[in-house]
């Protein structure tokens, strides 16, 4: 690595170690996590900061009191470290969807975040995109997604496979002449859904390493 692009990674630790020290609850959740994943950090230097800037930026959201919370610096430890080796930019802004989520729910002990960020994990991109053509109306027994065919049979398969779809009960699901399974989506489905399509307004920080 040349000296400049050392230097630039070397500010982007100290820009979040700047931002965290002056946010009373963030201090000790980025403290806990320097201590967990130092080494980590130190490599992806520009993605903490991109997650240390989403607290920054959301004051309404993450308030004093929630920050205070140790429930909620435990999800914050956890969360950075998937941010952090996520390769995909769309998906790191799914994952910091996921966590304004996190930070809005009633009960942070009881929102499916280690679910949510391992299924964002597990699925393709191209996944993803048959969410948007999933009609979340259709409960039939009868319903597939593309009709008859076998278009995207793979990501169909890999949606059923973490629980967003499901096979329709009572139907006959593979016949003659029907090569796609007949679905319907679940409520993790439409939970899963709601969260990578907010919108990313609130949240700035689109930057890359």
């Amino acid at each position: 690595m040349d000296r400049a692009k050392q230097i630039a990674k070397d500010s982007a630790m100290a820009a979040a170690d700047s931002i965290a020290s002056k946010i009373p609850g963030l201090d000790i959740a980025w403290g806990v996590s320097k201590a967990v994943y130092g080494s980590g950090l130190k490599l992806r230097q520009q993605k903490a900061l991109e997650w240390v800037e989403m607290i920054r930026d959301n004051p309404g959201i993450f308030t004093e009191g929630l920050l205070s919370k140790e429930s909620f610096q435990d999800s914050f430890v956890y969360a950075l470290e998937k941010y952090i080796t996520e390769r995909n930019e769309q998906k790191r802004q799914y994952a910091r969807n996921i966590f304004l989520h996190l930070a809005e729910a009633e009960s942070i002990e009881d929102f499916p975040l280690e679910r949510l960020y391992i299924t964002l994990e597990q699925l393709s991109m191209n996944d993803i995109a048959v969410l948007s053509d999933i009609d979340p109306e259709r409960t039939d027994i009868n319903y597939q997604i593309y009709g008859a065919t076998d278009q995207k049979l793979d990501n169909i398969y890999s949606l059923l496979q973490v629980g967003i779809i499901r096979e329709s009960q009572g139907s006959h699901t593979i016949v003659d002449g029907f090569r796609a399974p007949f679905v319907n989506i679940s409520n993790f489905g439409k939970e899963f859904t709601k969260y990578i399509k907010r919108d990313s307004s609130e949240d700035s920080s689109e930057s890359d390493e």
